[in-house]
């Protein structure tokens, strides 16, 4: 990643299809998984419509070249994990965005956040492993790609959608019943009549026999009682 990319890419198109042919036919190893995914620090990652290659001989952790994207697996297992995750995406990323070491470095970045791997402590693994290099024909300095990465994390955070808070559920107000009306009294009750129940024939009332009344009333209902007939 650090070393002569341009060169090795240039090399590769200068061969051709021999010379893949012979690089695989040698110590690299073509990871050819089910989905074209391979695993790099415990999660499976892919380039869409790249193949990627192991060469232990590679100058650097990795290097794209047209239709390729290679990987030198003992100089990764030297850096920590998300490091390994940010070289694979950075040699993809050139292949989605061109030559310029910036750009893939952004578009790495970019998948890291949107893919839950990168944070700020990995960040600062990132830039600590480019070394602060000093600039060459083929890559920025390592301070400027470190200020890069940092733009770009910051572009990343920013558009990501925004989280709903979790907290505890709180359940709803309860649902207030209709109470009915209150009716309203239209009108005074009216004592239409007053009297008492007379039989038709002379029969005594099927009543039980009761004591006298002592009270006004009592006496006025026991005389009424007498003239109807029922006593």
């Amino acid at each position: 990643m650090r070393s002569s990319r341009a060169a090795l890419a240039a090399a590769v198109v200068a061969a051709g299809i021999a010379a893949c042919a012979a690089l695989l036919a040698s110590s690299a190893v073509a990871q050819r998984p089910e989905g074209g995914a391979i695993e790099i620090s415990g999660r499976k990652v892919r380039c869409s419509n790249v193949e990627v290659v192991m060469d232990r001989r590679l100058p650097s952790e990795g290097a794209a070249a047209p239709g390729v994207l290679i990987l030198n697996p003992r100089m990764l297992n030297e850096q920590p994990a998300i490091v390994r995750l940010f070289v694979f995406h950075h040699e993809c990323g050139h292949h989605h965005v061109g030559e310029s070491e910036l750009k893939a470095d952004c578009w790495a970045v970019d998948r890291g956040v949107r893919d839950g791997w990168l944070d700020q402590r990995g960040l600062k693994e990132v830039c600590d492993s480019f070394e602060d290099a000093p600039e060459t024909s083929s890559h920025p300095s390592g301070r400027r790609r470190c200020r890069n990465i940092d733009q770009c994390f910051a572009t990343a955070l920013a558009a990501l959608p925004p989280r709903t808070p979790i907290g505890p559920k709180t359940a709803p107000p309860p649902t207030r019943l209709a109470s009915a009306a209150t009716p309203k009294l239209v009108k005074e009750p009216t004592l239409v009549a007053t009297g008492w129940l007379r039989y038709a024939d002379n029969r005594p009332c099927p009543e039980t026999q009761r004591a006298p009344a002592n009270d006004a009333i009592g006496k006025l209902l026991e005389k009424e009682s007498a003239q109807n007939g029922c006593n």
